[in-house]
């Protein structure tokens, strides 16, 4: 029924529960599966830039969000092992999240989309708009979010 799953994640506890369906899903149908994290570019402020030099810090604050992005990245990677799939193909974006999973989705053939729900209720998800409702609402194939 599926052959090319993709799993968005970003570190929430919705996340890591789609993650463990994704994977479950990728085993039952031997399909090949995907994590994908999407980030906002990171936007260093002058107030972040003169903290650095005062505290003579080198390098770019980006260390953080790769370590993050890793960690997140590894965690997904645990559900899949725990599935029998030792290599899930991960994927790291920047930019909107929404237009980021289904543009990688259409680009590489997914037909499957799983991704969390922050639980975000109905009037601010009705002003709001989340990610995973943008997602289903935008993508051309099947859409699970997982509470």
């Amino acid at each position: 029924m599926f052959k090319n799953i993709l799993c968005a994640v970003d570190g929430s506890k919705h996340a890591l529960r789609a993650a463990e369906v994704a994977s479950d899903l990728a085993e039952k149908y031997g399909a090949d599966l995907t994590f994908l994290t999407v980030s906002k570019e990171l936007k260093v402020t002058e107030e972040v830039k003169r903290f650095m030099q005062v505290e003579h810090l080198t390098g770019s604050p980006q260390y953080i969000l790769d370590e993050m992005t890793d960690r997140v990245l590894d965690e997904a990677r645990d559900k899949a092992k725990k599935h029998g799939i030792a290599k899930p193909k991960t994927e790291v974006k920047t930019g909107h999240p929404a237009r980021a999973i289904v543009a990688y989705a259409e680009r590489t053939g997914v037909d499957l989309i799983v991704l969390g729900s922050r639980g975000m209720g109905d009037i601010e998800g009705l002003l709001l708009g989340s990610v995973s409702h943008k997602v289903s609402s935008m993508a051309k194939c099947t859409c699970i979010t997982v509470k």
